[in-house]
């Protein structure tokens, strides 16, 4: 038997139809298995393994200075309880004599691979191991790659790179955070890509703030052509409007140019995400929750994915759903125009060399009519999108022609553009289009007539500032990172790649608001106060984009050079030593952090230090491993929510009102105190 690891139950769902293992066979809670044909196939969910806690190599809990810098000797851990019983039985199943052969089948990328290594580490496994590396999870392209399997030491250099991006952003974001939380007295949340990206939201935001708007003028025509001449007066304006009104308008040149506006890229995560949050105000994260229910629902194909391209063994499939989707009421009509003239699936939809790099291919989307009617608004929204741009994609480019004019009057130059649609094309069906008040060609403007100037006018033009960033643009900066490196080398390391992962900014600008550091002010993404102080309290290279390029730089060196890291994680620990010296140095004026939500609501009955609210509890500042004061705010027992008025009141030894509902219906409205075991922290009815 030949044991399948993949990465997800979609993925194993796919492969072991492929490969005839039909028997699915339940293990401990919700794990499965698949089986026959001579294969098992399981899936992993994910990372089933990792680096662990600092508690795990011994260090505290609490945060201290003196335990820093943290470099423990790496070791791997299991994850979190949720996954217990899959791990239990990918152990179980790795150890079956009759298993004599595991292949790899996780995603085709570095993350994939150290996933499965993990796996394979943790089980101290010795059997051998064959690697299904595959971009495209069509049965034709399974079958294909299943025929000539390579043994997965071909991919060292995959995990090798994985693994050291996953050292390194333990040893940066274990150390720093700590070194923070000590010094801010705020549980800080460090990182590789979130630091970099709080700055960037807080430089944007500081230079709204500072923006000195400025006014300036020009002369505009009732055909909208705008003078060249600009004004830095309104006065000096109006005397040239004055001059121009009545007199003689030459048409100088009157250039028509047939041009033509290719079709969008299919969608991959980001462009999905940008597009949801433009058209609907979706959040990043919003939209990945959509797109995953979506894909589990078998809607979409995997939607983690960087790819906007699609290979050629899925053509005959795309056919497939376009002539589904006539079959769907709200896209038949453009279904069929479209099959009627042809599906456009040239290279810019259908290009196996542009997939060479990415783990999946492009979000393409699958017409099942009987799937389409429950799904809740957001679902249907997300859906549309990806149907919308497989459509667009598929059709014609848009033609048009733009039309410009120059034209002089008492010896100033105006200009007029326009742009005069010939055949609409998949530019019909653009969700972000916008409509020109007057696209049609002007017969007048002949080169060499003239025409009388008459109302025109003075437009006032003020600077504007930049704009907060939205979802949208903040996931464009991400994946376009190299725009803000000047140095040529570094830009290469991340052009294309970006810092983060289809997967993970998403999480990451929902991190930042978590921890305080942004928020959201209707569509837009702001630093909070507390955000802007702490990127300025740091020094540049903690929020340095160029390091994580860099750092992407060393990881490409790895998997394609197979160059050693002993360097490079020297280097690292030299950085954060460095950080950690710097910070804690007593002539070092670094700039008072004030934490949001930290004001405490009382003083602790126990060791008379202050309480400050949690997610879920109220909690004595001195932690576990002082007083252990902990007040939770659902309290099972009595049935009833405690406020933070409340905890206040019970704090200082005052009894509580509070509202409770019986299961017959009726309310009850009872007093309510604490009580201190020495353990525990409860609450009583008062009279009990």
């Amino acid at each position: 038997m030949k044991l399948i690891i993949t990465e997800k139950p979609s993925t194993g769902a796919i492969l072991a139809h492929v490969v005839g293992a039909r028997e699915k066979i339940h293990g401990n809670g919700t794990a499965y298995c698949y089986k026959g044909s001579g294969y098992y196939v399981v899936s992993a969910r994910g990372h089933l393994y990792g680096l662990g806690e600092p508690t795990d190599y011994g260090f505290s809990k609490k945060y201290k200075l003196d335990e820093l810098p943290m470099f423990p000797d790496f070791r791997i851990f299991p994850g979190g309880n949720d996954t217990a019983d899959v791990r239990s039985l990918i152990s179980e199943l790795i150890n079956l004599d009759e298993v004599d052969e595991l292949i790899c089948a996780t995603d085709a990328g570095r993350e994939g691979e150290l996933i499965f290594r993990h796996i394979y580490e943790a089980n101290n496994c010795k059997k051998p191991v064959k690697r299904l590396w595959c971009n495209s999870m069509t049965d034709e392209a399974i079958r294909e790659k299943m025929k000539n399997l390579p043994p997965d030491s071909d991919f060292d250099g995959e995990y090798k790179a994985a693994l050291a991006r996953q050292k390194a952003d333990w040893i940066i974001g274990m150390n720093l955070s700590r070194l923070y939380g000590v010094l801010d007295n705020y549980a800080h949340h460090i990182g590789r890509v979130k630091t970099p990206v709080l700055s960037i939201i807080a430089q944007r935001d500081n230079e709204i703030e500072n923006f000195k708007k400025s006014v300036s003028c020009r002369l505009e025509m009732p055909n909208g052509a705008l003078s060249e001449s600009v004004y830095e007066s309104r006065e000096e304006a109006e005397r040239q409007m004055n001059y121009a009104n009545g007199r003689n308008v030459s048409v100088v040149s009157a250039v028509r140019e047939n041009k033509t506006k290719n079709r969008p890229l299919l969608h991959n995560l980001t462009s999905l995400q940008q597009e949801a949050n433009k058209v609907y105000g979706y959040t990043a994260k919003q939209t990945l929750d959509a797109a995953q229910s979506l894909y589990e629902k078998k809607l979409i194909t995997y939607p983690r994915t960087d790819c906007t391209y699609i290979s050629e063994d899925m053509k005959s499939g795309v056919i497939r759903t376009v002539d589904s989707l006539a079959a769907i009421p709200e896209y038949a009509e453009r279904a069929e125009r479209l099959i009627a003239q042809g599906l456009n699936l040239d290279d810019r939809v259908i290009n196996n060399s542009r997939m060479d790099g990415h783990d999946h291919h492009a979000i393409i989307p699958e017409a099942r009519t009987e799937g389409i009617s429950g799904l809740s608004e957001t679902e249907r929204n997300v859906y549309g999108l990806a149907v919308n741009r497989l459509l667009c994609a598929a059709d014609k480019p848009y033609r048009y022609e733009e039309a410009n004019y120059t034209f002089s009057c008492n010896g100033i130059i105006y200009k007029l553009k326009k742009e005069i649609p010939v055949e609409p094309g998949w530019k019909a069906y653009d969700t972000e289009k916008e409509e020109s008040a007057d696209n049609s060609p002007d017969e007048r403007y002949a080169q060499g007539s003239s025409f009388i100037a008459k109302d025109i006018k003075v437009k006032e033009i003020e600077t504007q500032p930049p704009k907060h960033f939205t979802d949208a643009s903040l996931l464009s900066v991400m994946a376009n990172i190299d725009n803000r490196i000047d140095d040529k080398f570094l830009k290469s390391a991340v052009s294309v790649k970006g810092i983060g992962t289809e997967a993970t900014r998403a999480d990451v600008i929902e991190e930042l608001i978590k921890a305080g550091y942004a928020e959201r002010l209707y569509r837009n993404i702001v630093s909070t106060k507390f955000g802007r102080d702490f990127i300025a309290s740091i020094p540049d290279s903690v929020k340095s984009v160029e390091r994580t390029a860099e750092w992407e730089q060393f990881f490409t060196d790895v998997k394609e050079k197979d160059i050693g890291t002993e360097q490079f994680f020297n280097e690292v620990k030299d950085f954060v030593t460095s950080v950690i010296a710097t910070e804690t140095n007593p002539e070092r004026r670094r700039a008072v952090v004030n934490a949001p939500g930290k004001e405490p609501i009382g003083i602790c009955p126990r060791c008379g230090k202050r309480i400050f609210e949690g997610k879920k509890n109220f909690y004595c500042e001195s932690g576990r491993e002082g007083c252990g004061f902990t007040l939770w705010k659902e309290d099972r027992y009595n049935g009833i929510t405690v406020t933070a008025e409340n905890a206040a009141d019970l704090i200082a030894g005052r009894a509580i009102r509070k509202t409770k509902k019986k299961l017959n219906g009726e309310t009850v409205r009872k007093s309510y105190i604490m009580e201190d075991t020495g353990k525990y922290i409860n609450i009583r009815a008062e009279g009990k």
